[in-house]
């Protein structure tokens, strides 16, 4: 993450919107008592938090007090902004503290609440695991695949630990029974990814044409399908989707999507005769020669 710090803290005093209420800032001989941690390492914790409870209705109603706390600090001397930075970031974890104690949300507007706040978490304090993608299936109603119009809800939410590849008639040969034979579906695989340098990446789909692939990263569409009807064709036939992005050094989130149509029971037993689930991701990164394979271990997810 680049920090330039007169347009970051422009922009969080503009985003952090409530009533101003004024803190008692910290006397002279209090500034030389400053944290071990610099300005710019504080704000970079604020900005975490900051994304973590954009939607929090008790950070909402506190936003433009805060906002006009970063303002001010901006022309004090370092020893006054690091005060003033851990009073910032003292008022937002007692939210975020808040938020974690109140009960979970019983409503669907309360899940998706809930959903949004871990879809917009950033790099931050977190602690990043490899070895494993959350997996998401969706199943489609009737005959439609279209990826804009994905039910709210999956039918099985699961860990897929191993690489981002598959060879098969079904993602989850085993728990067919709760898709159903023959059926429309979306798998939906979430991670996130180090870039370990800044630079132009490139990302190549090889898959089954009987089926559609997208890759997002950060909520962008990086590569997109040419169609959005998955195709029911004799055999197995190879396809390629691709695409480039630039990213930043750090930690981006990842969204792989497959649709095909699951297999009927039968030919479960013949599985060299269909692999409509067969995918494989590779990434081309800014020093490399060639595209390695996405393996588990280049997937990560966060430790709460």
């Amino acid at each position: 993450m680049n920090i330039r710090k007169p347009t970051t803290i422009k922009s969080l005093a503009l985003a952090l919107t409530i009533p101003l209420i004024l803190i008692l800032f910290a006397a002279d001989a209090e500034c030389a008592q400053a944290s071990q941690k610099s300005s710019d390492e504080l704000l970079l914790e604020i900005m975490d938090l900051h994304s973590e409870l954009v939607i929090n209705e008790t950070f909402l109603a506190q936003a433009k007090m805060l906002g006009a706390y970063l303002e001010a600090a901006q022309p004090q001397e370092e020893a006054k902004k690091i005060i003033i930075y851990k009073k910032v970031l003292d008022i937002l974890f007692k939210v975020k503290d808040s938020t974690v104690k109140a009960s979970p949300p019983t409503s669907e507007k309360g899940a998706k609440k809930e959903q949004k706040a871990f879809e917009g978490e950033k790099k931050g304090k977190s602690v990043f695991v490899p070895g494993a993608t959350l997996l998401e299936i969706f199943k489609f109603k009737g005959h439609e695949t279209s990826l804009e119009q994905v039910p709210g809800l999956p039918v099985i939410r699961t860990y897929w630990k191993r690489d981002l590849a598959c060879s098969a008639a079904f993602v989850l040969p085993e728990r067919l029974d709760e898709v159903g034979e023959v059926s429309a579906y979306a798998a939906k695989f979430s991670f996130y990814y180090e870039a370990k340098q800044p630079g132009k990446y490139g990302l190549t789909i090889l898959h089954n044409e009987n089926n559609v692939c997208m890759l997002k990263i950060g909520g962008v569409t990086v590569v997109e399908p040419p169609q959005e009807r998955v195709r029911r064709s004799y055999g197995s036939h190879a396809s390629v989707y691709q695409g480039v992005c630039n990213l930043e050094k750090g930690f981006h989130r990842v969204e792989f999507w497959l649709v095909s149509r699951s297999p009927t029971k039968d030919s479960l037993r013949w599985p060299s005769r269909s692999k409509d689930a067969e995918f494989q991701v590779k990434i081309l990164t800014p020093d490399a020669f060639d595209a390695v394979p996405i393996t588990k271990d280049m997937m990560l997810l966060k430790k709460e």
